[in-house]
């Protein structure tokens, strides 16, 4: 298809654009990575607890494990008197039971309760009394219930449980799960490759001398950054010119690179806007090439032999709403990852959004959780082109279709900004 105004579009909502984005790709390939390598990769397996955890009985506390039938009976009035034998530290040797029928072992947090002793009492419980010429003794004055500070063997996690499922993404917590398991290598998905190709005669790569009239290539770097942050390996080329030829030709090399083609520039009805004329060239299938939202209503998307082209608008606001709207999801889904879909939040806001639109708004925005509610107050300032307002957004907010727009104290959906 073309890009000229007689070309009938396929137009489509943000969430079908999703869906058809996200349709029909392949489960990435596995790979075994070392697990200190592993923090935001997407696990390929699921975890199976292979011991239970704890892997054996232990303290809770520092203090004196005892049976609680010996202590049943003591008050202030009538203490308890219990010689202390052996010790119990973690990692030390295996304390002997001696005293287990009726006295008590001087015990450490994690370390292993023997059989024999069923309670630890805390060591500001008790007062210790030291023996001349006997065994120390610890004096009890109040009863405890049976267990109490002791860790059963399997308490948390039982052996054979599923710990963590295929597609979960691995943080910190995870990475500490895995090594609590004695995983050292941890097998995951690999990453998504992502090559960005920046559209326009204008556009030159930060670092280089600005030529009058030219503006630096912004939303590629962006657009870099993000995707590294959802975990893709991430390529950024060159600006192509607005010439199909060059694009076309961008787009191939790119092709045999990636998993995944964004362009950013050259997508809507301008006399140079030839992304679209190269993709036909490429005998590129649309996916869609209008998406009901503002800003980005002309972001477009192909498959060219199986790989997904989605193609931003050069727009700086209008790429950097199709990035978390439809790229995040995209690329998320690609890395293997489970939960895919963008979450969104119901806030109030705090400030009217008066400008009417046809297709629903993505407005930039700083959101709080206040009370019981998010509270939304968006930006000022908030024009297409304000790459500044970028910088203090946390959010974007939804703003019906319509007339109207949104007025103070409306409950609105919020799409919170994260890294993951």
């Amino acid at each position: 298809m073309s890009n000229s105004s007689s070309s009938r579009p396929i137009s489509v909502s943000v969430e079908q654009a999703v869906e058809r984005l996200c349709a029909g790709l392949p489960v990435p390939p596995a790979e075994t990575v070392p697990i200190a390598e592993a923090l935001g990769r997407v696990l390929a397996e699921d975890l199976i607890s292979p011991f239970p955890m704890p892997p054996f009985r232990r303290a809770a506390m520092d203090g004196y494990a005892v049976r609680a039938e010996t202590i049943a009976s003591a008050s202030p009035d009538n203490p308890v008197l219990l010689p202390v034998g052996d010790e119990s530290k973690a990692g030390g040797p295996e304390p002997g039971p001696a005293h287990a029928a009726g006295g008590a072992l001087r015990i450490y947090t994690g370390a292993p309760v023997p059989d024999g002793y069923d309670t630890v009492l805390m060591q500001e419980a008790v007062t210790r009394i030291a023996g001349a010429d006997k065994p120390d003794r610890i004096r009890v004055d109040r009863a405890s219930e049976k267990g109490k500070h002791v860790a059963e063997a399997g308490e948390d996690i039982p052996q054979g449980a599923t710990v963590l499922h295929k597609g979960t993404r691995l943080g910190a917590k995870e990475i500490g799960l895995l090594a609590a398991f004695g995983c050292a290598q941890v097998r995951v998905f690999r990453r998504p490759g992502v090559m960005i190709l920046p559209v326009g005669d204008e556009l030159i790569r930060p670092g280089e001398p600005l030529p009058k009239h030219h503006i630096y290539d912004a939303n590629g770097l962006m657009l870099e950054a993000r995707l590294r942050e959802l975990g893709a390996s991430a390529s950024l080329a060159d600006p192509l010119p607005d010439d199909a030829d060059a694009i076309a030709t961008g787009l191939e090399r790119a092709l045999g690179q990636a998993d995944i083609v964004v362009t950013t520039g050259g997508i809507s009805v301008g006399k140079y806007d030839d992304v679209a004329n190269a993709l036909q060239r490429l005998g590129a299938k649309p996916l869609f090439t209008k998406v009901h939202m503002r800003p980005g209503t002309p972001t477009s998307a192909y498959k060219v032999r199986g790989i997904p082209v989605l193609c931003l608008s050069g727009n700086p606001s209008a790429c950097f709403a199709g990035m978390e709207l439809l790229l995040k999801p995209l690329v998320v889904r690609s890395a293997g990852r489970t939960a895919f879909q963008n979450e969104w939040v119901a806030g109030i806001l705090r400030q009217s959004v008066s400008k009417p639109s046809p297709y629903p708004r993505y407005v930039r925005c700083r959101v709080e959780f206040a009370g019981d509610d998010w509270l939304v107050t968006p930006l000022g300032n908030d024009r297409a082109g304000n790459m500044a307002a970028f910088a203090s957004a946390n959010a974007l907010a939804l703003i019906p279709a319509g007339g109207k727009g949104a007025e103070q104290g409306e409950r609105v959906r919020v799409l919170r900004l994260s890294d993951s």
